[in-house]
């Protein structure tokens, strides 16, 4: 029965004969992760690094070029018992060891493949291959001796009184920002505009050149400080800065790999750090400098933009441990995990090929079971962010230039797609590491892609779309003053009420007309008096006197038509609904204004606000009267089930209730209308009316938004993948 760590190779008889040694340039240095001691081997040459824990060291010091390779592992058995590494384990060592030259030692031709292959080996890891097109490194200067004069001077911004002073910059330039929160979130929309970019990229420049001034300077101050009596230039080298394309545009890089020697890990998390550090102390002078200029000038804009680069883009990338910027080096030095990244994709294809391809043995990365988890966390999360972050560079580019965006995209499905598939196939058709579970390894492999293909690309999947709307009463009419008047006395807002109610919903006081109408019964009774008077004496005076009396009348049924249109009366019998009933007591309202609102609450429809990609697809149901799913927005347990009465197909952009938009905690974007100047969507909608079922177990209250499911008919998770890129395609370059 196979073991975790067999102990004998097959291969030892070609290495054992062998006397290697270090090479004599060789630089070593004693660190402790977790409780362990590991010792970091570096080549000054090209400033390569390996790591090796304390039992592969103690058999690696034991070779002096007179012992063989399999004396020294017997003394290594001799001495460290069972803790001394396997035949295996010392042939994948001295394979990394003379692969990064730093072993010296006569190798035949059929050893040095065999490394070779241990080398190959390692690389093709399962999908071990994802290629990035979008980043690449040019070395262009060796900073070191310029360093080595200037940190004895500039260091101090990295000790307790530099921080202390940085802490206060610091909340000064939050402060000032805070000072004028308004104008600063009001002026991002403005720093991708055309006239901006200049600046912008000059700006982001400058802050890059600190941030990897700040690496390299913090670097060499801890090395220096590390390093016994401090003397100048040995702690800390830093031999490499240059230039890196991220997304094809060029960037100041520096290498600071060495501080990896370095014995206390909150050195090292600070070196990751240091870059963050200086740039926010940058954006705090910026945000002073910001709020201090006048709007419009140069200062002022440059001052923002840094502001913007050295906060928003920092926290975005710098900061995040997904990918292999500074946080990811911070993460690495304070959880004490180096090389985090590979050995977390080498332990997900450990877990691959020892539970799916049964491979007996797979190197495991892993140091303790407590690692494991974390391990796959990050090689999963990782790949994902990786994937995400892509996609969004490739937008961001292709909206200013298309073209190069194709471009990128191109290269990417290349480098993260076509080539991993391919590295993938040529593992499981040639690698040895398979020659006993080549069969169960394909057909495991061909078998998932198989089912894969069943689920994404050939079997119909439930479809479902969501659109947000609100309830409306399926009767509603909006009453208005049919006269001015002021108001005496209102219904409070819910009240049932009847057209035939002696109490009516609002009562106004108009004395202006109550005095006409007075006025005009006493010129009736006047003029009635004098048509008696002369009926009899003078028929003419009397027949002239007939015609001014019914005039009068006509007059005095308006006046009392005004006087009953005081108190206005329900239109139909239902609920009355005001929403500052109180507060326009004792106002004057003019004839025709609105005052509130009668409906019947028993009947409620919900309208449904459906954008264009939903609104043409609701054509694909089989009728109109199609069941739905509609659920309480901010209460997903209050669920129940409608009906599609209508699809208005008129693409309009005047919201049926301003509840759906944004600025109401909607979902609809709003802009102003040029023309009418109102608040208008920003794209049109289709308008869609679903009848809620009446055995409703709880009151639907108008004005409540819901979210309605519409279930299509079912697509392949391929079409509706499809179909979700195109509709990105349209909405970001409106094609």
């Amino acid at each position: 029965m196979a073991t975790d760590r067999p102990t004998f190779s097959e291969s030892w008889y070609r290495v054992g004969p062998l006397k290697p040694r270090l090479r004599s340039v060789v630089q070593t240095t004693r660190q402790q992760y977790r409780g362990h001691i590991w010792h970091i081997l570096r080549d000054p040459a090209n400033n390569k690094f390996y790591r090796l824990d304390e039992p592969s060291y103690h058999f690696v010091g034991l070779l002096d070029g007179n012992r063989t390779i399999d004396d020294a592992w017997k003394k290594a058995c001799a001495d460290l018992h069972d803790a001394a590494p396997t035949q295996g384990e010392v042939i994948q060592t001295l394979g990394q060891l003379y692969q990064n030259n730093l072993l010296d030692a006569d190798i035949t031709p059929d050893v040095s493949g065999m490394f070779e292959r241990q080398r190959e080996r390692k690389k093709r890891e399962v999908g071990g291959y994802l290629m990035n097109l979008l980043f690449s490194k040019i070395p262009v200067w060796d900073p070191d001796r310029f360093l080595n004069h200037w940190t004895p001077l500039v260091g101090w911004i990295f000790s307790p009184i530099g921080f202390l002073l940085w802490t206060v910059l610091i909340i000064y330039g939050v402060f000032n920002v805070i000072n004028h929160g308004s104008q600063f979130f009001n002026q991002a929309s403005a720093v991708l505009s055309p006239s901006n970019l200049g600046w912008l990229f000059v700006s982001t420049i400058i802050i890059k050149l600190v941030h990897e001034s700040g690496h390299a300077f913090a670097c060499k101050y801890f090395g220096n400080k590390e390093n016994r009596g401090g003397v100048e230039g040995i702690g800390g080298e830093v031999h490499t800065i240059g230039v890196m394309f991220v997304a094809l545009i060029p960037m100041p890089y520096v290498d600071t790999s060495s501080s990896w020697t370095l014995r206390n890990k909150l050195h090292r998390a600070f070196i990751g750090a240091a870059g963050m550090y200086l740039e926010l102390a940058i954006a705090a002078v910026a945000a002073i400098v910001w709020a201090n200029t006048a709007m419009g000038t140069v200062p002022h804009a440059v001052a923002y933009n840094m502001i913007f680069i050295a906060s928003v883009t920092t926290f975005l990338f710098n900061a995040n441990p997904l990918i292999r910027f500074d946080g990811y080096y911070i993460l690495s030095d304070l959880t004490e995990m180096p090389n985090l990244a590979n050995r977390s994709k080498e332990y997900l294809y450990c877990i691959i090929k020892k539970y799916i391809y049964g491979v007996p043995n797979p190197n495991d990365p892993s140091h303790s079971a407590a690692e494991r988890p974390w391990l796959l966390t990050y090689a999963l999360s990782s790949a994902v962010y990786r994937v995400f972050i892509s996609v969004g560079i490739i937008l961001f580019v292709a909206d200013k230039l298309i073209i190069l965006g194709l471009i990128m995209a191109l290269s990417t499905v290349i480098g993260m797609v076509i080539v991993p598939f391919g590295k993938w196939m040529h593992y499981l058709f040639t690698s040895g590491e398979l020659r006993k579970n080549r069969t169960r390894a394909l057909t495991a492999t061909f078998s998932t892609a198989f089912v894969a293909f069943l689920l994404i690309g050939a079997i119909p999947m439930p479809d479902r779309s969501r659109a947000q709307g609100f309830v409306r009463p399926d009767q509603i009419t909006t009453v208005y003053a049919e006269t001015e008047g002021y108001v005496e006395a209102i219904l409070p807002s819910g009240a049932f009420v009847h057209p035939d109610d002696d109490l009516p919903l609002v009562e106004l006081r108009n004395v202006h007309l109550e005095f006409e109408r007075d006025k005009l019964t006493a010129q009736k009774h006047e003029y009635l008096a004098k048509y008696r008077k002369n009926r009899t004496e003078d028929i003419a005076s009397a027949k002239a006197m007939r015609e001014h009396l019914d005039a009068i009348d006509e007059e005095i049924k308006r006046a009392d038509r005004d006087v009953q249109r005081l108190n206005v009366k329900a239109p139909f019998t239902g609920n009355w609904i005001v929403g500052n009933g109180d507060s326009i007591t004792g106002q004057y309202v003019q004839r025709g204004q609105e005052i509130g609102q009668v409906a019947s609450l028993n009947d409620m429809q919900i309208v449904v606000t459906a954008n264009q990609f939903l609104g043409p697809r609701l054509y694909e149901l089989p009728n109109e009267k199609v069941p739905v799913e509609i659920r309480i927005q901010g209460r997903p347990d209050l669920k129940f089930k409608g009906t599609i009465e209508r699809v208005i197909a008129a693409g309009q952009r005047d919201l049926p209730s301003e509840a759906l938009g944004q600025q109401a905690g909607g979902e609809m974007a709003m802009q102003q209308d040029e023309q009418s100047g109102q608040m208008m969507a920003s794209e049109v909608f289709f308008e869609v009316l679903v009848n809620p079922d009446r055995d409703v177990d709880f009151r639907l209250y108008p004005g409540q938004r819901v979210v309605v499911q519409f279930d299509m008919p079912n697509k392949t998770v391929l079409a509706q993948g499809w179909r979700t890129f195109r509709q990105l395609i349209q909405t970001r370059f409106q094609i």
